[in-house]
């Protein structure tokens, strides 16, 4: 069916990331059509290319739960319990490297927010959100009202957007008109790129010296050998083990169905500014550095690995056009680093405000509105997240260069380990204070954001 003869507005997405998805799924369940462009032939690229590793806290969690999703999610995930601190390398002691201790996610925290921390395959993540999207249209179960059309298109790159008219143009030479574009093609991607141009923004993402390499290692080689089957122990086989070294540093967790190890590495050795839809252009085994037995296993038993630059990203002047009629969600909109706790959590809670804003309207004249009332209420709930300094808070604690800060930091771990607290605990006052901003931000709803938007504004201005 034509884009111009399906119901409610049209809506175009470029990218069919998981914040693009969620926003197609949402947009479908409040009755508007949507047409998602996504340049990779397959989705997430093809299948010789690792998936990364997607960390879901309860936010996200709950979400996805609420879109009725919570079956293949659970199906699909490894449910953590906290963190694992180790030093990156063992610094010739024949006793190998140091445990610092643990670090326990509150119980109590989970129970008000509703949600658990999940470890998954960004790939299993991304195949449910389209299997979902793109469910046979029906009645949508809340509202009572028909759904919705979502069109996915593959190897449909977009190369010219012009904001004013809401056209795309893709590399065929194929136009498409809609009512509205939504950028979720990342923070490298052309829909980003268009706005920094339209604001006039004259900064560029700055590199940090730091790349990401990610790869896998499959569950049947890794219990093959004695230290890797350690991580399938209890309570290990439930934790993100971080190693913390001299600009270098480790992610690995167990993650999807089948339980294999995402391996997550922070070096300052390879320049290559790389996407996850290709591979790295140095082996893993090359940049690894001086480092502890678990990561000399991890390495030697490690797939094909991608590479990415860790990037301070310019901040936006504005997540809307000027035209009001092109918004960026997810990555496109506010980047994280790689494998950042909050980086799909953010992703899926915009397509699911940005769904139910929607719902409340079928007018296109009030595009422009609602995509502004989407950026002022999703930058206030961002706010505590989205500076780079803690955006980064995490890979840079994990990767502090040996000296005063990083003596600091291990002496702080090992006291908090010896009087028995979480690893990470910080004095009083300021866990009073992580305590209170995260159950904010793990106890925020955005469909209940969206209808108190439309309650206290939206429905008045008709």
């Amino acid at each position: 069916m034509p884009l111009s003869e399906e119901p409610g507005l049209k809506f175009i997405i470029v990218g069919a990331s998981i914040a693009g998805l969620t926003s197609a799924l949402a947009l479908k369940a409040a009755g508007h059509s949507v047409l998602v462009l996504e340049k990779e032939e397959h989705l997430c690229g093809a299948d010789t290319i690792p998936s990364g590793g997607a960390r879901v806290p309860p936010n996200g969690c709950k979400v996805l739960f609420d879109l009725g999703l919570e079956a293949e999610i659970r199906e699909n995930a490894v449910v953590g319990e906290g963190l694992m601190m180790y030093t990156y390398n063992s610094e010739g002691k024949d006793e190998g490297w140091e445990y610092f201790g643990l670090n326990l996610w509150d119980p109590e925290l989970l129970i008000e927010a509703c949600g658990d921390f999940l470890q998954m395959r960004h790939r299993d993540l991304v195949h449910i959100l389209y299997n979902a999207t793109m469910k046979e249209r029906g009645t949508d179960d809340q509202s009572g009202c028909l759904s919705g059309v979502v069109t996915i298109l593959f190897d449909a790159e977009v190369t010219d957007i012009d904001c004013d008219n809401c056209v795309v143009t893709m590399r065929s030479g194929e136009k498409h008109t809609g009512d509205a574009i939504v950028g979720a093609d990342g923070a490298s991607g052309l829909v980003r790129k268009c706005l920094i141009k339209e604001h006039d923004s004259s900064r560029d993402d700055a590199f940090t010296g730091l790349a990401f390499y990610s790869a896998n290692i499959a569950q049947s080689i890794a219990i093959g050998d004695d230290e890797l089957t350690k991580l399938y122990q209890y309570p290990r086989s439930n934790m993100v083990t971080l190693l913390v070294g001299n600009n270098r540093g480790a992610e690995v967790f167990l993650a999807g169905k089948d339980r294999d190890i995402q391996l997550c590495v922070y070096t300052p050795d390879s320049p290559q500014d790389g996407s996850w839809n290709e591979k790295a252009k140095r082996d893993i085994r090359e940049v690894v550095g001086p480092c502890n037995l678990l990561m000399q296993k991890l390495v030697a038993h490690a797939g094909p690995s991608t590479c990415v630059q860790i990037k301070d990203h310019c901040e936006l002047n504005s997540w809307v056009s000027t035209s009001g009629k092109v918004l960026v969600v997810g990555e496109a909109a506010h980047p994280f680093p790689p494998i950042s706790l909050h980086t799909c959590s953010v992703a899926i809670e915009d397509g699911a405000f940005l769904g139910k804003i929607f719902s409340h309207t079928q007018d296109p004249s009030r595009i422009p509105e609602f995509f502004n009332a989407f950026e002022e209420n999703r930058c206030g709930t961002l706010a505590a997240l989205t500076s780079f300094k803690l955006r980064r808070a995490m890979s840079t604690f994990m990767t502090l260069p040996d000296g005063e800060k990083q003596i600091s930091r291990d002496a702080m771990m090992r006291a908090n380990h010896a009087a028995g607290r979480n690893v990470l605990d910080a004095p009083e006052e300021d866990m009073h204070t992580l305590w209170e901003n995260l159950r904010k931000v793990y106890g925020y709803d955005p469909a209940d954001a969206a209808d108190e938007w439309w309650v206290s504004w939206g429905r008045f201005r008709q």
